[in-house]
């Protein structure tokens, strides 16, 4: 089997990530996909932040180190509010990849990168109409773009704006695989959960929707007692 042929996942990486960064956070994954002739494409994101972007104090000499190593990336500018988010650049990052690149087979994505990947994977032959849907989708740590509802007090609804973002096609055959982890504390587990049962809603085909829970936080595990199982689900969607 020549390089080319492999199936081939593209890697969205964190807030305040690289591709080099991620590469190295999740290589307990990546190394088991090698080891099954996976080829993984880790891309870096498009926004460059400054301090003054972030959404928490960070002291000088920490953001100073962050500039150096490259970090100091994003795939869009956080606020708390989501009907004022931007994801346009980080989309357009991804799209030029996958013509440049692909086709991809699956995509997986973390913390911020998760979000946009799941946005690419509902909207993948929209974006790349050329490009079939993927058989894959890995969201580690993943969230949607929610506020509360006006509808009923203490719940949730994807914002207005990205509605059609985070709804998945009906038909789609693209298995969804979420990981997240309980102690969680930038990216709650109930955010996860929420998305992941988006799909799980939406998604009739048997065994199309699968969670693996880890007692972790806001990280890509692995231990193999964790990783195993997703890596065996994301090699088995690939060879269909």
């Amino acid at each position: 089997m020549t390089q080319t042929q492999l199936p081939k996942l593209l890697f969205l990486h964190g807030f305040l990530q690289n591709s080099k960064v991620f590469s190295e956070k999740s290589s307990g994954i990546r190394k088991l996909l090698k080891k099954a002739n996976v080829q993984c494409d880790y891309m870096d994101g498009p926004v460059i932040l400054k301090k003054e972007d972030l959404p928490f104090v960070m002291d000088e000499d920490k953001w100073e180190a962050t500039v150096a190593a490259d970090c100091n990336r994003a795939w869009f500018y956080h606020t708390d509010i989501s009907k004022d988010l931007d994801v346009q650049a980080g989309l357009d990052a991804v799209v030029a990849q996958i013509k440049e690149h692909g086709p991809y087979d699956g995509i997986v994505g973390f913390s911020q990168g998760a979000a946009l990947s799941t946005i690419v994977t509902n909207k993948i032959t929209e974006l790349v109409p050329d490009h079939p849907e993927f058989k894959v989708s890995l969201v580690i740590s993943g969230y949607s773009f929610t506020e509360p509802s006006p509808a009923a007090a203490d719940t949730l609804q994807i914002t207005q704006k990205f509605q059609d973002a985070f709804t998945p096609r009906g038909d789609s055959h693209t298995k969804m695989l979420f990981i997240y982890g309980t102690a969680d504390q930038a990216v709650p587990c109930e955010r996860s959960k929420y998305l992941f049962d988006i799909y799980r809603n939406a998604l009739a085909e048997a065994d199309q929707v699968k969670a693996f829970e880890h007692p972790g936080g806001h990280m890509c595990p692995n231990k193999k007692d964790i990783i195993r199982p997703v890596v065996e689900e994301l090699t088995a969607a690939l060879e269909n």
